[in-house]
């Protein structure tokens, strides 16, 4: 009987050693994920801080441009100012909460997928003013220089056309980059 006893506890102790080391291999790989998840957040807040640098140039270059030099009317200038400004806020709001992601509690995460989610899904009201605002400012704007100056029109015309593409391209590949962040969350969320 002896030979059995110490048999079934030297299994006993191999399966507690297996149980450690699956528990240590385990919470390596989620704090890697952790890690990983935090790093594409951060990357993805600063895209964000980006766009909105880069469109806060542009609107004032433009403005500037349009309303010293070119001496564009004010029913011009007023929805351009208003386009840039919202899309300027939009995507300020969209980055809260990402600068220090809290990937360590599940609140945290919750909150980040929720985040991440709300940001990257297309809202009536984002897309009836992105589309709809964005094509009347076009027209607007098409409108003025039709009468004023016809080679600039045609030049914003062909302009537009190969803009879309481009826009549409952009756009459905960011939406790809948070959909990939939000399944990365989810993952994690399991895990624990």
């Amino acid at each position: 009987m002896e030979p059995n006893n110490e048999f079934k506890q030297e299994l006993q102790q191999e399966l507690l050693g297996m149980q450690q080391e699956i528990e240590q291999h385990s919470t390596f790989n989620t704090e890697v994920w952790r890690r990983s998840v935090k790093r594409y957040t951060r990357s993805l807040y600063r895209q964000n801080i980006l766009c909105v640098v880069f469109l806060a140039v542009m609107m004032s270059v433009s403005i500037g441009i349009l309303y010293i030099v070119a001496h564009w009317p004010w029913w011009v200038i007023i929805p351009t100012i208003v386009y840039f400004s919202v899309l300027i806020i939009d995507n300020l709001v969209i980055t809260r909460g990402m600068a220090h992601p809290d990937v360590e509690s599940k609140e945290g995460l919750r909150s980040l997928r929720d985040n991440v989610k709300a940001s990257c899904s297309s809202n009536r009201w984002r897309t009836w003013f992105y589309r709809g605002f964005g094509i009347f400012g076009l027209v607007l704007i098409d409108i003025y220089l039709w009468f004023n100056d016809r080679p600039l029109f045609f030049t914003l015309l062909f302009t537009s056309i190969i803009c879309f593409p481009i826009g549409r391209f952009t756009d459905k590949r960011v939406r790809n980059r948070y959909n990939e962040l939000t399944e990365e969350i989810d993952e994690l969320l399991k895990e624990e």
